[in-house]
């Protein structure tokens, strides 16, 4: 007589515990797909890390710093855009009694104009001088000299890649000579140029401190790693 409705009990409680049982391997592949996706991620997450090459500097002073291991040729855009003002504050500035550096015995231009030609290729640098020579003033060489001369720079383009190691920058600047005795500008060129810059060794560090001015000036700018290669006009 109780058989019938043990029966009834069994076919109504069976559905509960099969849906129980169903909404429980659910949740289990739910959290294998999660726990699944999250190592995924976390694979991902350690491969893009090796493979933006992150390593580990200790400078001398003990501290440790996180850096990007980055090809030889690379150089910001930053340091491009510093090498090529430089460039222009060291050829065309100058004043006082400005020491004359000769030029195969025949060229005379400013220790400054010849520290930056140092920046060029060897090839432009002695075309440049060449012609950069003529228009420096033959007074700025006399000890009573008034003349000074400087940069005005008044734009600087962002260095656009020519190839992984290459960069052109445009600049727009002017080249203006002054009168101290007098106090008035004497004369302003127009130096809007397309410099072609290349990525170059960096020179190790000379083993001895006994360098003058200038020697230690061409090293500061070698240490940039970058090079001169082309000089062309730039309309602005």
């Amino acid at each position: 007589m109780f058989q019938p409705k043990t029966q009834t009990k069994l076919s109504q409680i069976a559905p509960a515990g099969k849906e129980k049982i169903v909404l429980a391997q659910l949740s289990l592949a739910v959290a294998f797909i999660m726990l699944a996706f999250s190592s995924c991620s976390t694979a991902n997450s350690y491969r893009q890390l090796a493979n933006s090459k992150i390593t580990t500097v200790q400078l001398n002073n003990g501290d440790a710093l996180v850096a990007e291991v980055k090809p030889g040729n690379y150089r910001t855009p930053e340091s491009i855009t510093e090498f090529t003002k430089k460039w222009y504050t060291l050829m065309l500035g100058w004043s006082g009694e400005e020491t004359a550096v000769k030029l195969d015995g025949k060229l005379t231009v400013p220790a400054n104009s010849y520290a930056a030609a140092q920046m060029m290729d060897t090839s432009l640098q002695k075309v440049f001088l060449s012609e950069f020579s003529q228009l420096v003033p033959s007074g700025v060489f006399t000890r009573d000299n008034q003349i000074k001369s400087s940069a005005r720079v008044r734009y600087v383009s962002e260095p656009v890649p020519i190839n992984e190691n290459t960069w052109s920058i445009n600049v727009v600047a002017d080249w203006i000579l002054f009168d101290l005795a007098t106090n008035t500008e004497i004369k302003t060129v127009t130096f809007n140029k397309v410099l072609t810059i290349k990525a170059a060794a960096i020179p190790p560090k000379p083993f001895t401190e006994k360098t003058n001015s200038l020697q230690q000036l061409i090293e500061s700018i070698r240490a940039y790693g970058l090079e001169i290669i082309n000089l062309e006009e730039f309309e602005a």
